[in-house]
């Protein structure tokens, strides 16, 4: 989509630039033709434009050409000048050298030399037949000894600073050759020269230089050529120079930077400053045209390299291109006559052809505007037809440009959605999608995306809500044309107002979704046929018939027929309305033949001049079924009173009725003795196999008591899984029974593929030793079944008086415990959790204490046992709370960081009730958020019976935040999936553990695998009891976690452990 979509927006781009360019020129043309209706005026003006453009078109073609072809021609004759002059200076310097090789072939040089008189030589070279071509002179003659040093000269010779003649001198020293090369002249002009080495037996004894002045060779080329020529110097390389003569220099016309002079007959420009010193002489024919004495002049411009390469001289060579101009304009001007003549020509006859189209325009337009009018007003007519088509029919027509945005709304569109017609259309469009429900639009929206896109018609229905809060259903109906490029180019259709047809047809649906909803059986029935012609869904599943089976059944197909002039007696009364209803039970008769019982409702009723007969038909038999198992319940109760279901024994009522019996004080044989009984571990069968599997146990277990007891006792179910074993008599041996039961129980029960190996504990109380009344029996035997869990379980035991005082020392802790609460001896101390890599604390766990007024201060074990028996476990675990959480918010207001609070939750508050409420209100109380918070919770609550509670308690905790933590992990009965499945935070890990880390290899990978285990599941991990610096550094090699004990602190006092917090964070290695 996004490929395609930036492919074709720049082609969108050159469509609308295209479009905008074509308004602009028909608002250009309607103005120009005033409206259309001088339409030759354009035309004539477009012609006018037309033929200037074309003319200097032209014009400047030719030009642009001739300007061309001069350039060409003069750059062929400079570079042909050029050449020339390269061959000039070629056979000049040829000629001095040839001069000089001549020279030194007749020996002559030495002799000058050695005399010192170039007069000599001058006389010899005079008498000589001219080598150098064109018998140009020698114009300079010099002489230096062997050092190079000038001897005598004639002519001049640049002695200010090394001139290009002493490279030419130190060139033929070098090579012991003859050095020639164009160097600067005596008066700055450039000079043909040539140095020749002169040498005798002992070696060069001198030099001697020949020069031959250039002006010759130019005024060569400037009469061979037909060329101007001016020489062109620096103004510095004029500056007089020892032996050159004042009258030489005066030749030259100087300017600010530079000098020149023309060679020959060379036409001096006024304006030649401009070439001097700076203009560009490659620059376009144009720039290089210079008007002077009526003659127009292009310059050019040739350097010639002097000898060192580092300096040249530059020649201005100057073109008379005044004819060549002269023609241009002849042909300029004969063209422009020549085009004038044309245009002329061209106006008259364009003239009389746009003057019969004005008036066959004027004819047309006419014709036209008097047929638009025509049309107009039947356009109007039919609009109004229209409109009143759509008021009748509530349907408005619109339509939109997906272009260009315009919308166009019929008269009853703004009716039908109550938008003022005022509204103009663009806010008219975004108050109806306002009106229409945010879900309905998307779907609205997302329809016309998927269409737009296949430019394919669809409808729609949705609501519209007005302003006043009316509802309108209203019925869209869109199609989408494309424009020649194949895209959407505007969407129109109608919108119908059905609101009071949805209307009735809701409640039409309505009524007959409450018939068909209906739990009773309503039948429709012809009364002259009495054949069903409807009937709800009740009666069609209550008679097992599908519709189209049902519908066209008889009465007496349906109902157990009985005595057929009666019934049709009795509906006659209500078809004839001398009954309004009827009301009569009757038998139904189902499809596969079975008979339910009914109460039938008959009344007619009249639509549209025919009677219908309508029944209600309630099945009664569940009726009839409750009142029959109301009387079995009746005598099933009175059974039930004194008889336990499941086990099939007798059970407390019945216990309590005999034993009434039995233990009368007017009874001499009272039974010797009575058992109290309990079933190990019967909870964990719950939890593990369901309560299906301990129902089993149970009536299993019913069965082996009552095997074991034959003919020594009589077994009742107590309650739960508790049973009272009441002996025979006086003579029976409760040993023997004890024994035979063990036996029995031992054995293993069978469920489900499951085998149960259940076990039992017991307790005897014998009469009269440990009493004569059952319900003092009943107790002693109850401690006597404690010790026996105490002790293992799976045994039986006697009571003996000791029972009673470790009974009545609980029975006394406890009203102490009591009394604390109210006085208010417990209290918290705190102990760190760190982390063992960073040494920050992480945490810091609130730990319980009692200040007993006797005993001094108290550890939990003294005392828990007996609080989690009693239900002062849920005051206490509301006195920890409160003060854990007031503790963190004082140690936050004093800006200490101490992790999170951690707080031990007793197996007994969770379930009670009010544990998430007590957590709300201490946090709101003492401003602590849940994220300082950490519960810390036992394995075995999600082992007891309230499990399914404590589950969801913690996930109130859970989701608010708090921290849960699962405490002395591993050493309880929970399982490792609860560690996947409980909304915990972290694990503790036992001290049982870690005290053995280095001492039992199989703990130390416990310890390892639940590390690994909960950084796998995200899970936080504490481990206990860490007191010894190996322990601590074996656990540091585990993982990253928090530790806690001895190591770090001992539990502290609040005010100990606000200085411990306080001093922490400057020393993180206080307990390495």
């Amino acid at each position: 989509m996004s490929a395609n979509a930036e492919s074709e927006s720049p082609v969108d781009l050159t469509m609308e630039e295209t479009r905008g360019i074509s308004a602009h020129m028909e608002k250009i043309l309607l103005l120009w033709s005033k409206n259309g209706r001088q339409l030759a005026r354009p035309l004539k003006i477009t012609l006018i434009c037309f033929f200037i453009a074309l003319f200097l078109s032209l014009a400047i073609f030719n030009t642009v050409n001739e300007l061309r072809h001069v350039d060409r021609a003069l750059e062929r004759k400079t570079a042909i000048t050029q050449r020339l002059l390269n061959f000039q200076k070629t056979q000049t310097i040829a000629g001095l050298e040839k001069t000089l090789q001549v020279l030194k072939d007749m020996s002559i040089l030495e002799t000058v030399v050695q005399s010192r008189n170039p007069d000599q030589l001058r006389a010899i070279l005079d008498k000589m037949i001219p080598i150098i071509p064109g018998n140009q002179q020698i114009s300079e003659l010099n002489l230096f000894d062997a050092d190079r040093q000038l001897i005598e000269t004639q002519g001049s010779l640049p002695s200010s600073e090394k001139p290009t003649v002493w490279v030419l001198l130190e060139q033929a020293a070098r090579t012991g050759e003859i050095a020639s090369g164009l160097v600067p002249g005596k008066d700055g002009s450039p000079t043909f020269a040539a140095v020749a080495p002169v040498s005798d037996s002992r070696g060069v004894i001198g030099y001697i230089r020949l020069g031959v002045e250039m002006r010759h060779s130019l005024m060569f080329v400037h009469t061979a050529l037909s060329v101007g020529i001016i020489e062109y110097q620096p103004a510095a390389q004029m500056i007089s120079r020892p032996g050159v003569p004042t009258t030489s220099l005066r030749l030259w016309q100087r300017t600010e930077n530079a000098a020149y002079r023309p060679v020959g007959k060379t036409l001096l420009p006024a304006d030649i400053t401009m070439f001097l010193g700076g203009r560009n002489t490659n620059d376009g024919l144009l720039d290089r045209m210079i008007w002077t004495q009526d003659r127009l002049l292009v310059v050019d411009q040739v350097d010639l390299p002097y000898a060192d390469k580092s300096k040249h001289s530059t020649l201005l060579i100057t073109h008379d291109i005044t004819e060549d101009a002269l023609t241009l304009l002849k042909s300029l001007a004969f063209a422009t006559l020549l085009f004038c003549l044309l245009a002329v020509i061209t106006w008259v006859l364009f003239n009389r052809l746009s003057s019969g189209l004005q008036r066959a325009v004027y004819r047309t337009r006419a014709k036209l505007e008097k047929a638009v009018q025509e049309n107009t007003k039947a356009l109007e007519q039919q609009k109004d037809r229209l409109e009143e088509a759509q008021r009748i029919a509530a349907v408005g027509s619109w339509e939109r440009n997906l272009r260009t945005g315009e919308v166009t709304w019929s008269e009853q569109i703004y009716t039908i959605t109550g938008i003022p017609h005022s509204v103009n259309s663009t806010n008219a469009v975004e108050s109806y999608y306002s009106m229409v429900p945010a879900d309905e639009l998307q779907k609205i929206l997302k329809l016309f995306e998927e269409h737009t896109k296949t430019c394919t018609p669809f409808e729609i229905v949705h609501q519209l809500v007005r302003e006043n809060g009316d509802v309108r259903h209203l019925h869209v109906r869109c199609n989408i044309e494309a424009g020649e490029d194949g895209l959407p180019l505007r969407i129109f259709g109608t919108t119908r107002d059905i609101t009071e047809q949805h209307n009735a047809l809701d409640r039409s649906q309505w009524l007959a979704g409450i018939l068909e909803a209906s739990l009773n059986e309503i039948y429709v029935i012809d009364p002259e046929t009495f054949v069903c012609v409807h009937a709800n869904q009740c009666a069609r599943e209550n008679l097992g018939y599908a519709e189209e089976e049902l519908l066209g059944l008889s009465l007496w197909e349906i109902t157990q027929e009985t005595n057929r002039a009666f019934v049709i007696g009795v509906i006659q009364k209500v078809v004839d309305g001398s009954v309004t209803s009827l009301k009569l039970e009757a038998i139904h008769k189902r499809k596969d033949g079975s008979l339910y019982p009914v109460e039938v409702r008959l009344q007619g009723h009249k639509s549209r001049g025919k009677v219908s007969l309508v029944a209600i038909c309630n099945d009664i038999s569940e009726r009839m079924q409750r009142e029959n198992e109301a009387l079995l319940a009746r005598e099933e109760a009175e059974r039930l009173a004194y008889f336990d279901p499941l086990t099939e024994l007798p059970n407390r009522a019945a216990c309590q009725r005999d034993a009434k019996i039995v233990f009368a004080p007017e009874n001499p044989d009272k039974p010797a003795f009575i058992i109290h009984i309990d079933i190990d571990n019967f909870k964990r069968i719950n939890d593990t196999l369901g309560h299906s599997a301990g129902d089993a146990c149970l009536e299993e277990t019913g069965e082996r008591l009552q095997t074991g007891c034959f003919g020594l006792g009589t077994a009742y179910r107590w309650g739960g899984d508790e049973f009272v074993i009441v002996a025979s008599g006086p003579d029976s041996d409760p040993e023997e029974l004890c024994e035979r039961l063990n036996l029995v129980m031992r054995g293993p029960m069978e469920y489900e593929g499951n085998q149960i190996w259940p076990s039992v504990s017991m307790g005897v109380a014998r009469c009269p030793d440990d009493g004569e009344d059952f319900s003092s029996l009943l107790v002693h035997a109850d401690l006597a079944l404690y010790r026996s869990k105490d002790e293992g379980k799976d045994r039986w035991s006697y009571f003996t008086s000791d029972m009673k005082i470790d009974s009545d020392e609980e029975a006394r802790l406890e009203q102490e415990l009591r009394h604390a609460l109210r006085r208010d001896e417990f209290f918290l101390v705190f102990q760190p959790q760190v982390d063992n890599r960073t040494q920050q604390v992480t945490g810091v766990e609130a730990l319980v204490r009692w200040q007993h007024p006797t005993r001094g201060v108290l550890a939990p074990g003294a005392f828990l046992d007996v609080m989690e028996k009693t239900s002062l476990a849920v005051p206490l675990g509301q006195i920890v709370l409160d003060k854990a959480i007031a503790a963190a918010g004082k140690w936050k207001k004093a800006g200490l960081h101490f992790g999170r609070m951690a707080v031990n939750l007793s197996p007994s508050h969770l379930p009670s009730g009010t544990l998430l409420q007590d957590f709300l209100n201490a946090m709101t109380k003492y401003d602590v958020g849940p994220e300082l918070l950490t519960a810390e919770v036992l394995e075995s609550v999600f082992l007891d019976t309230e499990r399914n509670h404590n589950w969801h308690v913690l996930e109130e905790l859970y989701d608010r935040g708090i921290h849960i933590e699962l405490d002395d992990f591993g050493t309880g009965y929970a399982s490792l999936s609860h560690v996947a499945d409980l909304p915990i935070n972290g694990l503790k890990i036992d001290r049982s553990f870690t005290a053995q880390i280095l001492t039992d290899n199989k703990k130390e990978i416990v310890v390892n695998h639940l590390i690994h285990l909960a950084r796998a599941l995200n899970i936080n991990v504490v481990c206990e009891g860490v007191e010894t610096e190996t322990q601590f550094e074996r656990l540091r090699m585990m993982g990253n976690f928090s530790v806690q004990g001895y190591l770090i602190a001992r539990p502290m006092t609040f005010d100990q452990m606000t200085t411990w917090l306080d001093a922490s964070p400057n020393d993180l290695t206080y307990f390495i």
